[in-house]
């Protein structure tokens, strides 16, 4: 089973799926699982789940197929690894969680099919968002241009399974188990 968070930037995917990590022992970080050519964060040490390449392996990566998508967001690289797809997709009582571009989660339901994926999407008003961006550190020019593509994200978010304005962590974690536990204890 693989569950698939995306997401306008900030909307707290990484804490929610660490929080998941921690409270269920099926729950687990499909690790290095995606490439990219950004520069690792101090939240990334939470989850060894990107594999760091130059822009120049990242395009050999394209080229030689390992990628079953990828995408260019904030001028960086980022690409889904096709042979950890297919280990999730082998894999029955473990849910392997892990963010994704809203473009790239469109593809991953045709790879795993309605019974092999759930789709959560985490949204927040944007005066949170920013906040929450300020408090990470990220610069006035980076803030504006993750808060501008909060609107293509968003144009997404009606084909999810669920969708989550994520203001408290704990009823956001709440929702989540609840349906994850509803839809497989049918």
């Amino acid at each position: 089973m693989y569950i698939a968070f995306s997401g306008v930037s900030s909307s707290g995917k990484n804490t929610i799926m660490n929080e998941l990590v921690k409270r269920r022992d099926n729950f687990k970080v499909l690790e290095r699982s995606s490439g990219t050519t950004r520069q690792p964060r101090e939240s990334d040490k939470i989850f060894d789940t990107y594999v760091y390449m130059s822009e120049e392996e990242f395009k050999k990566g394209i080229q030689e197929g390992k990628f079953f998508e990828y995408e260019l967001v904030h001028g960086n690289y980022y690409g889904t690894i096709l042979s950890q797809l297919e280990r999730a997709k082998e894999a029955k009582d473990i849910f392997y969680i892990r963010d994704i571009d809203v473009k790239g989660a469109v593809n991953l339901k045709k790879f795993f099919g309605d019974s092999q994926l759930f789709t959560i999407f985490l949204d927040a008003p944007d005066d949170v968002l920013r906040k929450r961006l300020k408090e990470r550190g990220d610069s006035e020019e980076d803030i504006e241009k993750r808060l501008s593509r909060s609107v293509l994200e968003r144009s997404f978010k009606d084909g999810y399974d669920l969708i989550i304005e994520n203001i408290d962590m704990e009823k956001t974690i709440r929702t989540i188990f609840d349906f994850v536990d509803s839809r497989t204890q049918k």
